[in-house]
């Protein structure tokens, strides 16, 4: 990953913003009825990305349909219900902010949804987490901006003031959308999560249609282009394009950048449509894209230094301007606020930031990665932490046994996971615990490879395991069957309960 914006990643930003910016003029260029521009615009977004996000997830698919599993396992019920709501804030987003840019000119309404990030932070706010003073600053801008912006819009008609307002809405939408989606994704796959917004967002236009009267799918040719237009640039090219930068770039300089849309599709506005803002708006619109800059930027500066490495989708409290194809991604260095919630006893929290870096390693890296593993090794440290020296025992056999199965088999690494099995398994009080432990624990040692020259080393802790097991009248053979010769167990250094170095 690099850690400057190169000419590549700036290219994708640049193709990116020219795909967003097209979103306002393309519907206010269609002349149709908002609802159902946004309607067809995700009911053609969920068929054309749909299949492939299932196709993505075939085998969980096939399990689901063949019986093996249900739809939803049960500790993804509460991730589903804030995904349903976060397809309700899109669907909101979509029908306020394309209402208001046929209300009002494209500049205005790109500019006032491009406030997101600052509704985001007071969000945040709400939620417990304190903005810096700097985003309160650009947020106290960004509002003087909007104030001045549709004041100046008073003159040219109350459309022009309702359009303002629901643009201004329509950013609020994408705020909480941001919200509920940082809720759901950790425990909810990207295909699914995906497939879940598009649904929820397509069924509830359709509805929203059927209420107001409005026909979902007649159309004049030119909102037929309008809307082929909408699919192909906004959802897909400018989508695609995104996360090609935020493989390449830091989140900040990309979201940064994306500011670019408002003035952009103003310029698009201008040369296409002959819209133009008045006078008195742009100071307004500079004075929003400052306070926004100021959120991102301060924000960013604020959180530590590894919340935004490159690559990743979100930078402190504000996140990109989300969509359900871009996951949130965790931040890189996690640890320290995990073995701090660990000791304040705030488990649900250790544990929701520990599935959320998860969900990204195996996303990123795969399954059975190195980098997926490793959060299964810090499980077992919380485990640890909180004096539940079973499930440590569990995690760290399991996390041998990945270690061990990996495609380049880490043979230090299933040494090291063995080496904290057994030391946590040598703690345990609970003579029945330790006895039902011990056979997974022996069948480890003996299919790991025995280095002959720590031999004495390891011998001892091999017969406390027959020990346990001979007390329980379980078979403890002292001998690795399979080799005739015994296996380690005794570890040299006990484990740290930090996190791996």
């Amino acid at each position: 990953m690099r850690t400057k914006l190169d000419a590549v990643s700036g290219a994708a930003v640049l193709v990116t913003v020219l795909a967003f910016s097209a979103t306002a003029p393309l519907t206010a260029y269609a002349a149709a009825p908002a609802f159902a521009l946004a309607f067809g615009r995700n009911a053609l977004g969920l068929c054309t990305l749909g299949p492939a996000f299932l196709l993505a997830r075939r085998r969980e698919v096939r399990r689901v349909f063949s019986g093996q599993r249900g739809l939803v396992r049960g500790e993804q019920r509460r991730a589903v219900l804030f995904a349903l709501a976060a397809g309700t804030a899109l669907a909101a987003h979509f029908a306020t902010f394309m209402t208001g840019a046929q209300l009002t000119s494209v500049a205005m309404a790109t500019g006032l949804v491009a406030t997101q990030p600052v509704w985001q932070a007071l969000i945040a706010t709400a939620q417990g987490r304190r903005p810096s003073r700097a985003a309160w600053t650009g947020l106290a801008v960004s509002v003087a901006g909007a104030v001045v912006a549709s004041g100046a819009d008073l003159g040219t008609g109350a459309a022009a003031v309702t359009g303002d307002v629901l643009a201004l809405a329509g950013a609020v939408a994408l705020a909480a959308y941001t919200a509920l989606s940082e809720q759901a994704r950790p425990d909810v796959s990207t295909p699914m999560y995906s497939v879940l917004c598009f649904s929820v967002c397509t069924v509830e236009m359709l509805l929203l249609c059927l209420v107001t009267g409005t026909s979902p799918v007649t159309f004049t040719a030119h909102a037929w282009y309008a809307l082929l237009g909408l699919l192909l640039l906004p959802q897909l090219l400018g989508l695609f394009s995104l996360n090609f930068a935020l493989g390449r770039a830091p989140a900040t300089a990309v979201s940064v950048l994306l500011l670019l849309e408002a003035p952009m599709a103003a310029l698009v506005g201008r040369l296409w449509l002959g819209q133009l803002p008045t006078a008195g708006a742009w100071p307004g619109l500079v004075m929003i894209m400052l306070g926004v800059a100021v959120v991102v930027i301060g924000d960013a500066r604020r959180a530590p230094a590894a919340a935004d490495p490159p690559g990743h989708g979100r930078a402190g409290l504000h996140t990109l301007l989300q969509h359900p194809i871009l996951a949130p991604a965790p931040a890189e260095d996690v640890h320290d606020g995990i073995w701090r919630d660990a000791r304040l006893g705030r488990l649900t929290e250790a544990e929701r930031t520990i599935r959320r870096s998860e969900n990204h390693a195996v996303r990123s890296h795969g399954a059975k990665s190195a980098e997926a593993t490793h959060w299964i090794e810090v499980r077992a440290h919380v485990a640890h932490l909180t004096g539940d020296g079973r499930l440590a025992v569990r995690l760290w056999l399991s996390a041998a046994r990945f270690h061990a199965e990996a495609t380049r088999r880490d043979t230090v690494r299933t040494r090291l996971c063995l080496e904290h099995a057994f030391t946590e398994w040598r703690r345990l009080d609970d003579h029945a615990v330790a006895c039902e432990l011990a056979p997974a624990l022996r069948q480890m040692y003996a299919s790991h490879p025995n280095d002959p020259r720590e031999h004495r080393r390891w011998s001892g802790g091999v017969r406390e395991i027959d020990a346990h097991l001979a007390a329980r009248g379980l078979p403890h053979a002292g001998r690795d069957p399979g080799r005739g010769r015994r296996s380690p167990s005794e570890p040299a250094v006990p484990p740290s309960p930090g996190p791996r170095a």
